[in-house]
């Protein structure tokens, strides 16, 4: 792959790394001591119990979110670790390319499309 488009791929994986961040930041806080990771906030809980209710389906809602945005933080991590390690842009399955079409669409992708779980 030449360098100049991994280096264009690369400035996505980082650009969508500190918008992933910034939006968990906003949901979560950040655990003190230990190197991004988050804890999921929980809001007071107060004595009605249809409240209750709502705020728990709304906190159960939020953790799903924040999950998904955890994978997704994990999987740009393994694509910008890749690039150091000069795989990125194999698939992890089949050892073929990538295609550019597809990392353009999803920079963070491990696997070709024939490989990719659907």
């Amino acid at each position: 792959m030449a360098e100049k488009i991994q280096e264009e791929l690369r400035k996505k994986l980082l650009e969508e790394k500190k918008r992933i961040e910034k939006n968990l930041s906003g949901t979560e806080t950040d655990k003190k001591g230990v190197d991004r990771e988050y804890e999921t906030k929980f809001e007071e809980i107060d004595r009605d119990q249809e409240e209750n209710a709502d705020e728990m389906e709304m906190y159960e809602s939020n953790l799903a979110v924040d999950e998904s945005m955890k994978t997704e933080l994990e999987k740009i991590g393994t694509a910008l670790s890749r690039m150091e390690k000069g795989t990125y842009g194999i698939c992890s399955n089949c050892n073929k390319e990538i295609p550019l079409e597809r990392l353009n669409a999803y920079p963070q992708a491990d696997t070709c499309l024939d490989c990719s779980p659907r």
